[in-house]
């Protein structure tokens, strides 16, 4: 989690405000915050058709920030020459359709949430909770309820499969039940696959993900969609970063979860070259760029998985990153521009030996007071399984 030109002195799963004050702290030591325009609502991307043949369109926003002083909504808008999207996709939560759902949230207002809308356990004070999920924030809110001591014992969790820092048996306090299979509002009951049911939860919290979404692009204006919501990928895109309707001023970032922060920055050098003219090889034909997008549709379809989930373990990942590092080039004789990184052994070896998080060893099954019991020891769990079918960065 760390751009290549000023590490990231922590472990890669710390308090949100870790990595804030780090971006913080890269804005200012580039000297680029007069450039950062905050607390500002981007409404509207339309594109502006060029005034002339052989020129690029130029890009409309419409902008809205609240005044406090006059306590308004104050709007305007912006031309730019280009634009690139990097608005990140952790806002729209991803609930799955469940039979009664609908129905138990309109009987029983606010029972259920996502996490997105989680901040501290006191809230769930003598509540009884249903926590769905056990990837990265179904196990972090898990394990705060536990600890806090503020919801009722046990915190029940619904989960899918075993996650890699799941014990044999659930930690003292909590309770695992499988994946519902419908909610029954008139009785207050959750009823789950395996047939067991719930009575009487006061509150369910949904750890199952965000949706992305570009609310702000005009289709209308722009003449054709950007992104298709039903195949949950962009439209018309080439190597999850570039729009074949737009190759020359309009870009994608942050859309694969691979690397974060260094993805994101393959991604915006091989932009900012291209836009500046000072790449070194230039974009294929729009032909070529569909037959990707096409080879790439079909493959994911038959893998069954995700069009912009890029593994690590099948050098998917490298062959990406090699591709924009290729497209890129070199600097400047001057030195001027930024070009990007190497992946050298050094940096693969802290990706491949990336730890999560703890897994008690033997039976893993922990005391009342948190602690593991007598005989045992807690150790760390590799996040790379040779036994199982998923990537060893999927958790990214």
């Amino acid at each position: 989690m760390a751009f290549s030109d000023v590490p990231f002195p922590y472990g890669p799963f710390v308090p949100h405000w870790v990595p804030k004050q780090y971006v913080q702290d890269y804005f200012s030591r580039h000297k680029t915050d007069d450039f950062l325009v905050l607390s500002t609502t981007v409404e509207d991307v339309s594109m502006i058709p060029a005034a002339h043949r052989g020129c690029f369109n130029t890009w409309r926003l419409t902008l809205r920030r609240y005044d406090p002083t006059y306590r308004v909504d104050m709007w305007w808008q912006e031309t730019f020459d280009a634009v690139i999207l990097a608005n990140g996709h952790y806002s729209v939560p991803s609930v799955p359709r469940v039979k009664g759902l609908d129905a138990y949230m309109s009987r029983f207002p606010g029972r259920v949430n996502h996490s997105v809308t989680y901040r501290i356990p006191d809230s769930y004070t003598g509540k009884r909770v249903l926590v769905i999920g056990n990837s990265a924030s179904g196990y972090d809110i898990t394990s705060l309820l536990v600890k806090s001591g503020k919801p009722k014992l046990p915190v029940y969790q619904s989960r899918r499969s075993r996650s890699r820092w799941d014990g044999k048996y659930p930690p003292s306090g909590v309770e695992w039940k499988p994946v519902i299979k419908e909610y029954a509002p008139t009785g207050n009951e959750i009823i789950f696959e395996d047939n067991t049911r719930l009575l009487d939860i006061d509150a369910v919290i949904y750890c199952t993900g965000y949706k992305p979404s570009y609310p702000f692009w005009n289709e209308k204006a722009n003449g054709t969609a950007l992104f298709d919501y039903e195949a949950n990928r962009l439209r018309g895109n080439y190597q999850h970063t570039f729009i074949q309707a737009f190759p020359h001023n309009l870009g994608i970032v942050g859309l694969p979860r691979v690397l974060t922060f260094r993805s994101f920055e393959y991604q915006a050098i091989a932009l900012a070259r291209l836009f500046a003219g000072r790449n070194h090889t230039a974009l294929p034909p729009v032909a070529e760029q569909r037959k990707w997008e096409e080879r790439r549709a079909a493959k994911v379809k038959e893998e069954k998985r995700k069009f912009h989930d890029i593994p690590w373990d099948n050098n998917e990942t490298v062959d990406w990153l090699q591709f924009l590092f290729a497209m890129s080039g070199l600097p400047l004789l001057e030195g001027l521009g930024r070009y990007p990184p190497q992946l050298d052994g050094e940096t693969r070896w802290a990706i491949e030996h990336v730890r999560k998080y703890p897994e008690p060893k033997g039976t893993g099954r922990q005391a009342s007071n948190g602690e593991l019991e007598e005989g045992e020891e807690e150790g760390w769990t590799m996040v790379k399984c040779p036994t199982s079918n998923k990537d060893s960065l999927h958790f990214i």
